[in-house]
């Protein structure tokens, strides 16, 4: 005698479309997310190179730089600054300057300047899609000065913050406004220039409210962001 209930083995295989077994048919495929962070950092320990909202080259240069973190290590990282004393002119062409000052002429520059004085940090997290484009946009770049077509011009917009700033937007990563004025009070025949520059951009990320995280470094200590090792400020707080 029949029951009249449906053959349950057959509703079963009916419904889910599958021959695979209960047990492997609740499996779940577990997909790893990469996590994407940047920190952007600043040496600019020099009140006196910043009176008025004026960043004074003669008084300090400041720094900018930045590293993008990936699933707690660093993939990328970007720390420019002068690697040499260069000539007059954009592409280290033309007549030695007669004064190498580092401020008007351009210069070969370094990719892994190093860092040498209290870090002052701010992080931004990042979706996947930016994380990959900052890591191609800051390799790009890195190449393009090992190869000396990128110079570093302290004095105009080829420095360290102009060029982290540019990278940063590229990847559509938005950061606060870094122009300001620029001088070099000890060189009177140059002009304040209006140029992106470290105090400017450290002192609008403040002023914005960014969480700020401070690496102290020992006397004569040196320190680069290294691609492959964890993140050294934000690493424990993440």
């Amino acid at each position: 005698m029949t029951s009249g209930l449906p053959d349950q083995k057959k509703e079963w295989i009916e419904l889910g479309r599958s021959t695979s077994s209960p047990k492997e048919n609740t499996e779940r495929a577990i997909v790893e997310l990469d996590d994407y962070y940047v920190v952007i950092g600043f040496e600019v320990n020099n009140p006196k190179a910043f009176m008025d909202k004026t960043h004074d080259l003669a008084v300090d240069y400041g720094h900018a730089f930045y590293y993008v973190v990936k699933n707690s290590l660093i993939s990328k990282a970007l720390s420019f600054g002068p690697g040499d004393e260069g000539k007059i002119g954009w592409f280290n062409s033309g007549r030695p300057a007669p004064i190498k000052d580092g401020y008007m002429n351009s210069r070969p520059g370094d990719v892994d300047y190093p860092i040498r004085e209290t870090v002052k940090t701010f992080k931004i997290a990042l979706t996947a899609a930016q994380g990959r484009i900052l890591e191609l946009e800051t390799e790009k770049f890195r190449e393009k000065v090992k190869s000396g077509k990128e110079k570093y011009t302290a004095y105009l917009n080829d420095t360290c913050a102009e060029s982290a700033r540019d990278l940063l937007d590229a990847a559509d990563i938005r950061t606060p406004s870094g122009s300001g004025r620029v001088k070099h009070s000890d060189i009177l025949s140059l002009p304040i220039a209006y140029a992106i520059n470290p105090y400017m951009w450290y002192n609008n990320f403040v002023d914005e409210g960014f969480s700020e995280m401070v690496m102290e470094l020992g006397e004569d200590e040196e320190w680069q962001p290294t691609v492959g090792e964890i993140d050294p400020i934000f690493g424990s707080a993440s």
